[in-house]
């Protein structure tokens, strides 16, 4: 249990650095919400009960949304939705279990979440700008979730590493993730600003070197990918500190 914990604590934390750097300095509320929410989901379903601490957090931090969003807005309702979702993850509906439909679920509740409701709020009818190349990332985390898992899940749920097999899967998150840094609006090889040009370098080494790592391991950690999320969130925060300087 004290592992798993430490284990969501480190997600939640990249995951709102991640948020940080995508939303703005100035809208840190959002993303350590967003963090906290993290938290609470996938410690919650690993314990495979319901933990009441955790029902208490998700209460505080659903008052805190429906402050932030108010509480007769789409958004707030979308977060309500999501959280039915998650509560039937793997009770009721169990959408777990739902063939191929996993990593589908859990990249669209971190982009609803982490990205779509939060600029929807904070910048109305721009929201959409360099928003849905997020969904390729977090595809990519399911997917390295998926193969995470692959050796559990076997004969239980059929996921997408089953079906495309390991190899095949390594290289579609390895795709995704160059695709997803190809359409960053922030990062540019060609940028005449010698810093941006130099994170954006290091940024583009990254999918090759998590390939390198798919390709030499047999038990895939995915802490090393949610690294990656802390890693765009740091590069970002890092972009907006030189363009505003």
């Amino acid at each position: 249990m004290i592992a798993s914990m430490r284990q969501h604590l480190l997600l939640a934390f990249f995951a709102g650095v991640f948020s940080w750097g995508i939303l703005g300095k100035s809208n840190w509320d959002f993303a350590w919400l967003f963090a906290l929410s993290i938290f609470i989901a996938y410690q919650w379903l690993e314990e495979r009960r319901n933990h009441p601490i955790y029902l208490v957090l998700a209460g505080i931090t659903s008052i805190l949304y429906a402050y932030k969003l108010s509480p007769f807005s789409w958004g707030f309702a979308t977060y309500c939705g999501l959280g039915l979702l998650v509560y039937h993850y793997e009770k009721g509906i169990k959408w777990r279990r739902i063939p191929f439909v996993k990593s589908l679920f859990i990249s669209v509740c971190w982009f609803t979440l982490g990205i779509a409701i939060p600029k929807l709020v904070l910048f109305n009818h721009g929201w959409l700008s360099g928003t849905l190349s997020h969904l390729l990332l977090f595809f990519a985390l399911a997917l390295v979730e998926d193969l995470a898992d692959v050796a559990s899940d076997e004969g239980h749920i059929k996921t997408i590493p089953h079906y495309l097999s390991k190899s095949t899967t390594e290289v579609l998150i390895v795709l995704l993730l160059f695709l997803y840094l190809s359409m960053s609006p922030i990062l540019s090889l060609f940028s005449p600003n010698i810093e941006i040009k130099l994170i954006s370098y290091l940024a583009f080494l990254g999918p090759f070197m998590y390939y390198y790592y798919l390709r030499k391991t047999t038990n895939v950690n995915h802490r090393y990918f949610e690294f990656i999320l802390f890693v765009i969130g740091i590069l970002h925060l890092l972009v907006q500190n030189k363009v505003n300087s």
